[in-house]
């Protein structure tokens, strides 16, 4: 039990930023048919698909957290901001933590390879793990930016292909490749919402993230404007032009979580708003590809 708590902490604040939203990603798109060789599964084939894509997706988010969070500037950061994680609060040194990192990346790349499915996404995932905690690929707002949409875009092709391996004579089609190509500039351009509820943190560890280098008004801004951008443009791509359903979600989650990001401004807001983006906003936006069926005329 005393495992399963420490990894719940390692793993925790990335459960609902990463784990369900990437998840969901993978199992609407099987849902879609759109994004597979096998058009319309069965909802228990779905529910099928379901154990393996979270375990995938979790082992990722363990191999990347454990990284993240044994470097000592990190340990510093999470006094500040997340003094509840296993380090900071005393569960377990960093030297264990680093020999945890090395084993969840071997049971990840062998798992992936032998079992789940995934493999070339799981091992570019520790590529994209390396260039971010150690070649300075989160320390400025637009490498941030990109480095989180690559963690987006290989996350939901590889928990795609791991939901689509499920299934007989099931593959990602080319239409899939697209949508999670724009899924990751979509979270490219619109990730830096997580940063304003760290800016404390962030601005004594040195980062350049978007609140902190354009201010806080500015960039607050900027995030609205593109995330009601993507709440008009991914259902334009799924519906051809047509009125369908998919515009319904985005469209009204995007303009409240907007609006609440404009209009209340504390670390306790800003930290709901996220959650109201990676939770709500996110899987309408996935919702996408399944509500373009349905049209509204």
């Amino acid at each position: 039990m005393e495992a399963i708590s420490i990894a719940h902490l390692i793993t925790e604040s990335n459960i609902k930023a990463y784990v369900l939203p990437v998840v969901t990603c993978a199992v609407l798109g099987i849902a879609s048919g759109g994004v597979t060789t096998k058009f319309h599964p069965s909802w228990f084939d779905i529910a099928w698909t379901l154990p393996r894509t979270v375990l995938y997706i979790w082992l990722c988010v363990f191999y990347f957290d454990c990284s993240n969070q044994k470097d000592p500037k990190s340990i510093e950061e999470d006094r500040l901001n997340k003094p509840w994680r296993a380090v900071p609060s005393g569960r377990l040194t960093a030297e264990a933590l680093q020999k945890i990192y090395v084993a969840a990346g071997v049971v990840l790349l062998i798992i992936s390879a032998t079992w789940l499915g995934g493999f070339p996404e799981a091992l570019a995932f520790m590529v994209e793990t390396y260039i971010y905690d150690c070649a300075s690929g989160n320390d400025s707002w637009w490498a941030r930016g990109v480095i989180n949409g690559l963690f987006y875009m290989t996350g939901q092709l590889g928990a795609t292909r791991v939901a689509g391996a499920s299934l007989p004579m099931n593959e990602i089609s080319r239409a899939g490749y697209e949508w999670c190509i724009l899924l990751g500039l979509c979270m490219t351009t619109t990730i830096q919402i997580v940063d304003f509820r760290d800016q404390e943190g962030d601005g004594k560890r040195g980062r350049r993230t978007m609140p902190l280098v354009f201010g806080d008004g500015l960039a607050r801004n900027i995030t609205n404007g593109i995330i009601l951008f993507w709440s008009i443009f991914c259902p334009m791509y799924w519906s051809h032009g047509k009125a369908t359903a998919a515009y319904i979600l985005p469209l009204v989650l995007g303009i409240y979580v907007t609006g609440r990001l404009y209009m209340r401004r504390s670390v306790e807001a800003d930290r709901k708003s996220f959650h109201l983006y990676s939770l709500a906003w996110l899987p309408a936006i996935y919702a996408v590809p399944l509500l373009s069926r349905y049209s509204l005329v």
